[in-house]
């Protein structure tokens, strides 16, 4: 176990998140000088254009034009590759590499989005789907997983007669998601933003809803509570709701089955955990709605918790492995409830005043009917410190230097995401989609949290 803090290892992942973030405000800055983006941005913009437009007979319908613009050129991905491989402790040398192997990735990316938009223009639902939620999560996959790939290369080829210049290079490994689960869930994920056209307008997973809002209500008449059925709709004392595709189409159905491929050991298992999947996501739309059966002491509005649900499952379900992943065994379940408690606490008593403090920068509040935006901030935070408690708080070898890094970064982020989605919204009229927002608020903690870990790791 780590029985000392590693001030070397701090230093360099503090050092490395501030040169990421100087580099990436200076890339961000150069590539939206008008001269760049005339002379350099728009020309190669164009000629991913006549590429895609070469690969894939056409880029538009008579009618129904795709307009390449310099929205279209992939220069903010290309800004955070470069800022992350410039940023990393490696030789210039693999620097050099690293970000032309990154920039030709995504202009061979970007060449194919624009393809596929163009094929897809004809159809509104297809063109809306690939532009607004496919591409952008197999842009952040491949980009995350590239520059991920090539941190581990770079560790492993210190220049000769130098010493590693990487903590990583010479740290023994912390246990870790396998790379099976890792790959499993990338393309699950991936298939699950593609096929979202066909189950959110599929008549068989809307009678699917309309099932798990009867059962739940049968369910709440058992305990005494009043309430009734129509087609897709509860209605209780407490109101109505409307069970629709979306509320039972939850990104942990493909998270489950990662989990389920990945770490059967036998046929039987896996088919078990297969089959197993209907049935308990059906278990689970039915719980999601027994919210209403809680006391008002407990909660004043019913609907946000109902609509928070899924975020909130997930939010415990990530707790508990952090603790199971540092602690094992039956001391995993007490340290994730102690995590757990301490984040709720936080979260209701410092809550509010911390999403003041994130949100000013933004300005006026976005639209938000389901109020994720405005949870996002306190959620994040409370899950942040969640995990540092179920997970480390009892080693001396993960020193609050690390857990206040991680939490600055976090608060950075948090406004820099705020700041974009108020630009999307004024310049451009996109609204970020509610399950992206609640991804986020788990996916950005859990994120930070790793790397502040595994980047200073300690020496043992």
């Amino acid at each position: 176990m780590p029985t000392a803090t590693t001030p070397t290892s701090f230093r360099e992942a503090r050092n490395f998140a501030l040169r990421a973030v100087a580099w990436s405000l200076g890339l961000f800055g150069l590539l939206r000088l008008p001269w760049i983006q005339s002379h350099a941005l728009l020309p190669v913009t164009q000629a991913q254009a006549r590429v895609a437009t070469a690969l894939f007979a056409a880029t538009s319908l008579p009618g129904l034009p795709v307009d390449v613009t310099l929205a279209c050129s992939g220069a903010d991905a290309t800004a955070l590759c470069l800022a992350a491989v410039i940023a990393y402790p490696a030789t210039w040398r693999m620097r050099l590499a690293g970000g032309g192997a990154g920039l030709a990735l995504i202009l061979s990316l970007n060449t194919l989005r624009i393809g596929t938009l163009g094929r897809a223009v004809a159809s509104p639902a297809w063109f809306n789907t690939l532009h607004v939620y496919v591409w952008p999560a197999v842009l952040t996959l491949a980009i995350a997983g590239y520059v991920f790939g090539w941190m581990r290369l770079a560790d492993r080829r210190p220049s000769s007669g130098e010493r590693p210049s990487s903590p990583l290079a010479t740290a023994r490994p912390a246990p870790q998601p396998t790379r099976r689960f890792i790959f499993f869930a990338a393309a699950f994920l991936v298939l699950f933003l593609a096929a979202s056209p066909f189950y959110l307008e599929s008549p068989s997973v809307l009678a699917l809803a309309g099932f798990i809002a009867r059962a739940a209500a049968v369910v709440l008449g058992i305990v005494g509570i009043s309430a009734h059925a129509a087609a897709n709709v509860l209605s209780t004392p407490r109101g109505g709701f409307l069970v629709t595709q979306e509320c039972i189409s939850t990104p942990l159905i493909p998270i489950y089955l990662a989990a389920v491929c990945a770490y059967s050991t036998t046929w039987r298992r896996l088919t078990l955990g297969a089959l197993a999947t209907l049935p308990l996501f059906i278990a689970l739309g039915i719980v999601r709605l027994l919210v209403v059966a809680l006391p008002d002491a407990m909660m004043a509005s019913p609907l946000f918790f109902v609509h928070a649900f899924y975020q909130l499952l997930l939010g415990a379900v990530v707790v508990f492995l952090a603790a199971l992943w540092r602690h094992g065994g039956r001391a995993a379940l007490g340290h994730a409830l102690v995590g757990v408690i301490v984040g709720v606490l936080l979260v209701h008593l410092l809550g509010p005043f911390y999403t003041r403090l994130v949100t000013y920068p933004a300005g006026a509040p976005l639209d938000d009917p389901q109020g994720a935006i405005a949870f996002l901030p306190a959620f994040q935070v409370g899950l942040y410190l969640a995990l540092w408690v179920a997970a480390l708080i009892n080693y001396r070898a993960v020193g609050w230097k690390r857990f206040l890094a991680g939490f600055a970064i976090l608060g950075l982020t948090q406004t820099a995401g705020l700041l974009a989605l108020h630009v999307l919204t004024t310049h451009s009229g996109l609204t970020a989609h509610v399950r992206d927002v609640r991804g986020w608020a788990v996916a950005g903690p859990v994120l930070i949290f790793a790397a502040v870990v595994n980047i200073a790791r300690p020496h043992r």
